[in-house]
């Protein structure tokens, strides 16, 4: 039976342009994975913005965009590619790391490289939580310097002092 955009038979669930991207990708040399944990508020936006400008501009001939619903409930290939990357890297908005969890169900040894986005910027927490809250312009320079942190760490092998990080609790007083 179509649904329009794909297939849902013999209990697959195909969606068609998804499964064309992982065709394309799979003619090609195996790359990084890149996925975000694709959370509901402010840090999940910034987290699936950084995701896309990693897999879809800065690192385009090094890395793959995954689709995280896909990859845990559909047939279109997502979880393949990230069984036939040589790295899976989860950008995680807080550290709950939601998107590992969830990518656990389908792959239950799972064991990407986390990057915890919110160690990386600081935003006024008691004043955002709907993506819409934040000013677009916002929510992308904070997206860019999560990028630029994963390609420098992850792509360019530079290394960076942990330590200067935020600490990922999301909800203690010293970390407001």
């Amino acid at each position: 039976m179509s649904n329009g955009c794909g297939e849902l038979t013999g209990g697959r669930r195909i969606c068609a342009e998804g499964a064309r991207y992982v065709e394309k990708v799979l003619r090609g040399s195996p790359k990084t994975a890149i996925m975000a944990c694709e959370g509901g508020c402010i840090k999940g936006e910034i987290a699936r913005v950084a995701a896309n400008i990693l897999a879809y501009q800065s690192e385009r001939d090094a890395s793959v965009r995954i689709c995280l619903g896909d990859a845990v409930t559909g047939d279109s290939g997502f979880v393949d590619l990230v069984k036939k990357a040589p790295e899976t890297i989860v950008i995680e908005g807080c550290f709950l790391h939601c998107g590992t969890q969830i990518m656990k169900t389908r792959i239950p040894d799972f064991n990407p490289t986390i990057v915890e986005a919110i160690r990386l910027y600081s935003f006024d927490r008691d004043k955002y939580f709907e993506i819409f809250d934040m000013p677009r312009a916002e929510i992308d320079q904070y997206a860019q310097k999560v990028a630029d942190h994963v390609q420098q760490t992850k792509f360019q092998g530079n290394d960076i002092n942990v330590s200067t990080l935020a600490p990922s609790c999301c909800s203690c007083s010293p970390c407001k």
